[in-house]
C-alpha cells in the first residue's frame, strides 16, 4: 500500500477532525430537541393532570352540594359539608391545590330589578341610599334592567357616570345573577344587613348570633326585633366554586357558577357558568397567593 505523504496526513486529521465537530454538532442539535420534546410532553401532560384535577374539584362541590339539598334543605350556610371543601395549598401528587367555594346570594342581585315585584326596588333603594348615590338611581337602572334584560356583570351602571370608587362599593353590596336569587342572609355581610333592615343595631346582633352558632333562623330575627326584610332568605341556589391546580410548573384554574336546581325525582346542580385562567368575574372568591 502506497504510503500517504505526510502532508496530505495533516490534511486528513483536519478533515476528521472537522468531520467530528460536525457530528457532534448534530448529535447535540437532536439531543437539543428531543429535550425540547421531552419538556413538551412532560409540560402537556402535567397540564392535562392539572385540568382534570380542577374538573373533579367541580364535580366534588357538586356532589357536596347536591347532598346538602336533600339533607339541609332549609338552609345554606359556611359551615356546612359543602364550605368544607375549602383548601389552601394542599400538597397533592407532583404538586399543589387551592380551591375556595362560597355563596354567590350574599350581595343583592340586580337582575331582580327586571322583574315586577317590589321588593328588590325596593332593597335597590335603600342600598342607593346607603351609598349617597342619586336618589332616581334605582328607578333608572330598574327601567335600564327592563328594556336590556339580565346583565352578567355590574359593568352597565357605569353608563350613570360613577366613579370607580363607588363602582367598588357597590361591588361589596350588589351583584349580577340569573333569576330573582334572594339574598341569603347567612352570607350578606353587616353592612348589607344593616341596609336592608335598615337598623344597623339589629344587624350587629344578628351578625354576632351568625358567628357564635353559625347561621341565622326566622326565630333570630324575632328576638333582634326586625323581621325579615323581604328579597332575601336564609338559602341559596348559586354558588361560586375557584379550583388551582399546579403540577411541576403547570398551573391550571378553573372558576364555576354552580347552580341548584329542583327538578322531578330530586335535585341537580349544574355549571351555568365557566372561566378558564386568572380572567375571573370580580364576585368570585379569592384565591390565596
Amino acid at each position: 500500500m502506497k504510503p500517504v505523504p505526510q502532508g496530505e496526513q495533516g490534511m486528513i486529521l483536519i478533515t476528521v477532525l472537522l468531520f467530528v465537530a460536525l457530528a457532534a454538532g448534530v448529535v447535540a442539535l437532536m439531543l437539543s430537541g428531543e429535550d425540547a420534546a421531552l419538556g413538551r410532553a412532560q409540560r402537556m401532560r402535567d397540564a392535562a393532570a392539572a385540568q382534570a384535577a380542577v374538573r373533579g374539584a367541580e364535580a366534588s362541590a357538586i356532589v357536596a352540594l347536591r347532598r346538602d339539598a336533600v339533607l339541609a334543605p332549609n338552609a345554606d350556610y359556611a359551615g356546612e359539608a359543602w364550605g368544607a371543601l375549602s383548601e389552601r395549598g394542599a400538597r397533592i401528587e407532583g404538586g399543589t391545590f387551592d380551591l375556595a367555594i362560597a355563596d354567590a346570594q350574599g350581595r343583592f342581585n340586580i337582575n331582580a330589578l327586571g322583574g315586577d315585584g317590589l321588593d328588590a326596588s325596593l332593597l335597590a333603594i335603600r342600598v342607593a341610599r346607603a351609598l349617597n348615590l342619586p336618589q332616581d338611581m334605582a328607578i333608572r337602572a330598574t327601567d335600564m334592567l327592563r328594556r336590556m334584560g339580565p346583565v352578567t356583570d355590574l359593568s352597565p351602571l357605569r353608563l350613570f357616570g360613577l366613579p370607580p370608587e363607588t363602582m367598588a362599593a357597590l361591588a361589596q353590596l350588589a351583584t349580577a345573577l340569573p333569576g330573582d336569587a334572594p339574598v341569603n342572609v347567612n352570607a350578606a355581610s353587616e353592612q348589607l344587613l344593616a341596609i336592608l333592615l335598615d337598623n344597623p343595631e339589629a344587624a350587629a346582633k344578628l351578625v354576632a348570633v351568625r358567628t357564635r352558632q353559625g347561621f341565622l333562623t326566622p326565630d333570630d330575627f324575632q328576638k333582634a326585633g326586625v323581621m325579615l326584610p323581604p328579597g332575601t332568605g336564609f338559602k341559596s341556589d348559586l354558588f361560586w366554586v375557584r379550583t388551582r391546580v399546579t403540577i411541576g410548573d403547570t398551573p391550571q384554574q378553573l372558576t364555576s357558577l354552580l347552580q341548584r336546581r329542583r327538578v322531578p325525582g330530586g335535585v341537580e346542580v349544574v355549571a351555568i357558568g365557566r372561566w378558564r385562567g386568572a380572567a375571573v368575574p370580580e364576585q368570585a372568591p379569592a384565591l390565596a397567593f
